[in-house]
């Protein structure tokens, strides 16, 4: 017994290496933010990679199944730093510190939400195979915000009008993270997990081809359709629920 809890720790450091690159990528973004001269698009891009390192702790943990308490704790904590503190400082400091107080409380919403959301996944976690999210994922609010920095700012011009249109975004961002709506997990890298799995990875290739090519025009096109095929999934599920219950009460 002991013997076999010691390789399972052993397997265990590598995912929690990645985590630590994601904690380390979303405190690196804050120095950035912090700095007497800004590099805004550096921070954004280092939330991205962190969304990244955080995609491969969790498949790394389920290819060595090498899930932990520990490794579920620590991953928590890394994403409300890259995930939650990270984008509600870039946000507030590129568009929101003109608003005084409004532009802080409006900048404060994906912190909170999204530490709700962690808490509230903690909790319900019963296995560490998901097919898919409650609710939008952190790293996925995180990366619509810094994706949206890195879109406008490659327009030089960061203005009243972006930050207008910006605080929807963020409001309906935020509290996706604490909804009911569901969201796909990333797909499996296999052709045997039905024409579903195909399709969507097919897809996430694409998607990845067209950032390493065109990376600053493409990312938040790209992260939007992902959080409008949610809200849009969920609406026709609850149009077609309405109907039966509908055509239920007729009869």
């Amino acid at each position: 017994m002991a013997k076999r809890n010691q390789r399972q720790n052993r397997k265990a450091i590598l995912p929690n290496v990645f985590t630590a690159l994601n904690i380390l990528c979303g405190f690196l973004a804050i120095t950035y933010i912090a700095r007497e001269d800004p590099n805004f698009v550096r921070a954004a891009w280092l939330i991205v990679l962190a969304a990244v390192f955080d995609t491969l702790d969790g498949k790394i943990a389920r290819i060595t199944k090498s899930y932990s308490e520990f490794g579920i704790e620590f991953d928590s904590l890394a994403d409300i730093v890259s995930f939650g503190v990270a984008p509600a400082v870039l946000i507030y400091n590129v568009y929101f510190h003109s608003y005084g107080d409004i532009g802080k409380l409006i900048s404060f919403l994906p912190l909170l939400f999204g530490g709700i959301r962690l808490a509230r996944f903690n909790i319900q976690i019963s296995g560490f195979e998901k097919s898919d999210f409650v609710g939008m994922p952190i790293p996925a609010s995180a990366v619509c915000l810094a994706s949206f920095v890195v879109f406008t700012l490659e327009f030089k011009n960061p203005d009243a009008i972006y930050s207008k249109a910006f605080i929807p975004l963020v409001i309906t961002v935020s509290f996706l993270m604490v909804s009911t709506i569901g969201y796909d997990t990333l797909p499996k890298f296999s052709l045997r997990r039905g024409t579903g799995n195909v399709v969507k990875l097919i897809f996430l290739l694409l998607s990845l081809t067209a950032i390493s090519i065109f990376r600053e025009f493409v990312l938040f096109p790209l992260i939007m359709v992902y959080i409008l095929y949610g809200i849009v999934r969920w609406l026709i599920c609850l149009s077609k629920n309405s109907q039966e219950l509908l055509e239920a009460n007729e009869e």
